[in-house]
């Protein structure tokens, strides 16, 4: 099993060309930036389906401390959250990856980049997480 998921890390770097140092593994800054483009480019329902989806099988903690990034981010233009409804954190998550960039990167690269949000194990698996399941949605595509 571990060589099957170290291939399909491989196969998504080969695809993925945000995988800047190409050591077959998405770091936490890649994934925000891996995100960041999907969220741009996907049909609305895509986007929607797949978030849905992803926040639905949240623990309660990671998703507070995935919103509070958010809010605290002085790049989103998220001002609260709530971290309980599905629509609420869809709509944020979204609105974090669509606004335009600033200082060289996105909303969402800054919320979630090194010093902020990213110190936090949680909110670091959790990006790392969507990035993945984005990646295995268009590998089926």
């Amino acid at each position: 099993m571990f060589f099957q998921q170290r291939d399909r890390h491989e196969q998504m770097a080969r695809l993925d060309p945000r995988d800047t140092n190409m050591d077959g593994m998405v770091s936490p800054q890649e994934a925000a930036a891996y995100i960041q483009d999907y969220m741009q480019n996907a049909s609305p329902d895509e986007r929607q389906q797949i978030m849905r989806e992803y926040f639905g099988q949240m623990p309660a903690d990671q998703r507070r401390q995935m919103g509070d990034a958010m809010v605290q981010s002085p790049y989103s233009p998220v001002q609260q959250v709530r971290h309980d409804d599905d629509d609420d954190m869809i709509e944020a998550y979204t609105r974090t990856a669509q606004a335009p960039m600033q200082d060289g990167r996105s909303p969402l690269e800054a919320a979630f980049g090194q010093g902020g949000a990213l110190s936090n194990p949680l909110v670091k698996a959790g990006l790392v997480g969507l990035a993945g399941m984005i990646g295995s949605r268009m590998l089926r595509r």
